[in-house]
């Protein structure tokens, strides 16, 4: 199987199984709107949605998102989660951070509107690290970026925002 299939299998797998494991993290981002932390589910309004969203509007979705998703791989370290045989914090392929937290799959369906913000948000970064690996694994998807027989074209999240740019 390509690295994409088995991405997408984690992705749906997690969604199933998040309910049972506890939901993600309660932990939410200082600059959580007060509908996040009351009610512990991303605000969705219509500034942020991919229909109409502005460009402001979006990155700041992706930042929560991205503030979110990391917050859920440090509780399921904290916890001592294990993914496929490994425990969570411990593996060098980001791609089994993908399914920790299930932002990440409200991540992609912002959609093709969110990619700009996607990849601005990878390029203010001062890091090049996991967080931005998982902003650019999200863009991939948006995009369809799915490589032929597992290669894939970019090594970094930084890598995938100057290809975007490129390309658009």
């Amino acid at each position: 199987m390509t690295r994409w299939i088995l991405l997408l299998m984690v992705v749906v797998a997690a969604s199933a199984l998040t309910p049972a494991c506890g939901g993600g993290s309660d932990e939410r981002p200082p600059d959580a709107s007060p509908a996040e932390q009351s009610v512990g589910v991303p605000e969705a309004t219509a500034s942020a949605s991919p229909a109409g969203g502005s460009a402001g509007a979006l990155r700041t979705q992706v930042r929560r998102y991205a503030a979110r998703m990391m917050a859920d791989i440090r509780a399921a370290e904290a916890r001592g989660d294990v993914i496929d045989g490994v425990p969570v914090g411990e593996s060098d392929n980001p791609y089994d951070y993908v399914g920790v937290s299930p932002v990440f799959v409200q991540l992609v369906a912002l959609g093709r509107p969110a990619l700009p913000a996607i990849a601005a948000e990878i390029e203010a970064s001062s890091g090049d690290g996991l967080r931005e690996y998982l902003l650019a694994a999200a863009g991939a998807q948006i995009s369809g970026d799915t490589p032929g027989g597992g290669a894939q074209s970019w090594g970094s999240g930084k890598e995938w925002a100057r290809q975007y740019r490129e390309q658009h």
